[in-house]
């Protein structure tokens, strides 16, 4: 059979906000202060932002047919929200239309006849910017960059490893069973494993879900580190470290304005800071407007290094105890050398 390359050449002149991280660092805090930004659209949860640059990265499809994909996607993106296609009114999401500064502009293209093409393609795309909330879809591989080039925004957010340990602790279980658990998943002696899983799935399958979640940062923070340090020109990432920008949100968020060359609405940006209780005197848990994902719902509210670490130590072999803390020196070390790229 012949070969087919695959492309795309007409597109939308829109601008993808690739928000990646690990689950508990901050992705949806980011995603609630994007919505002050001018000409920002609410964020998305786009599966094939996860999959694909995934897939790519294990050579499961080839590069043109990736990007040509993924560009496809983002047009249909911009095009279903110029038009309010899909408008979210779900009170409880956090895709929730009415609570984004241009609800009115949502219920308007919604309600009214569908703009033509020439207009959406003249006057609305290029005043889109778009956030995508990934999940490490993009810390082992540049498709992202490659395919949108000088338009791609990658905004990475990182947090000390001790505080998501638990998120991910609770949450591994369900990558096996639940069919509303949608990580990209490789097959292991028939059973689903997570693809960060590729490479130690017996040492996986071996260890309880606090030792797997140690592994998993470790190895993935080291995947991300890795890419940050290779990269030369690093004027489309901005790295944001949780436990500052919960401390100084103006001062990171006027960073992240900058580095999108966006305004912002002072009014609505105050009101944001209201609602995830910004600014805080310490990085102790807080459980607020977005509640964490806990084993058994159990609150940690209040808690802090010395006791997260004793509940951990209490869970896990001596071995992966030694691993978290090497983690999270691994995790300073790299906050100090880049804590301002």
């Amino acid at each position: 059979m012949e070969n087919i390359y695959f492309s795309k050449s007409s597109k939308y002149n829109s601008r993808p906000i690739i928000i990646d991280g690990f689950s508990g660092s901050g992705k949806i805090l980011i995603a609630e202060l994007l919505k002050a930004v001018s000409n920002t659209e609410i964020s998305k949860w786009e599966l094939s932002f996860d999959y694909l640059p995934i897939l790519y990265s294990f050579g499961s499809i080839k590069k043109e047919a990736a990007i040509s994909t993924l560009r496809t996607i983002f047009d249909e993106v911009t095009y279903t929200m110029a038009i309010g296609r899909e408008i979210n009114l779900r009170r409880k999401d956090l895709q929730f239309a009415l609570r984004h500064p241009k609800k009115f502009e949502y219920l308007k293209s919604m309600l009214s006849p569908a703009y033509s093409d020439d207009h959406v393609l003249k006057e609305i795309a290029p005043k889109m910017n778009i956030p995508f909330m990934v999940h490490m879809s993009t810390f082992n591989n540049q498709l992202m960059e490659e395919t949108f080039q000088e338009n791609a925004k990658l905004i990475y957010t990182l947090r000390d490893p001790l505080y998501i340990l638990e998120t991910y602790s609770s949450y591994i279980d369900r990558i096996r069973f639940d069919p509303r658990e949608f990580t990209p998943k490789i097959s292991f002696k028939n059973n689903d494993l997570p693809w960060y899983s590729s490479g130690w799935e017996e040492e996986y399958c071996s260890i309880n879900n606090t030792e797997k979640s140690i592994e998993i940062i470790y190895r993935c923070f080291d995947l991300l580190s890795r890419k940050i340090k290779k990269i030369k020109n690093k004027n489309n990432y901005k790295l944001i470290f949780f436990e500052d920008i919960i401390i100084n949100p103006d001062k990171y968020f006027y960073e992240i304005t900058d580095f999108l060359k966006l305004s912002f609405n002072e009014k609505y940006y105050k009101k944001i800071k209201i609602r995830n209780k910004l600014p805080r005197k310490n990085n102790d848990v807080l459980e607020g407007f977005w509640k964490r994902y806990t084993t058994n719902n159990v609150s940690r509210a209040g808690d802090k290094d010395e006791t997260i670490l004793k509940r951990t130590k209490d869970l896990i072999n001596d071995s992966y105890f030694k691993k978290l803390l090497i983690l999270r020196d691994k995790y300073f070390q790299f906050k100090e050398e880049f804590g301002e790229t």
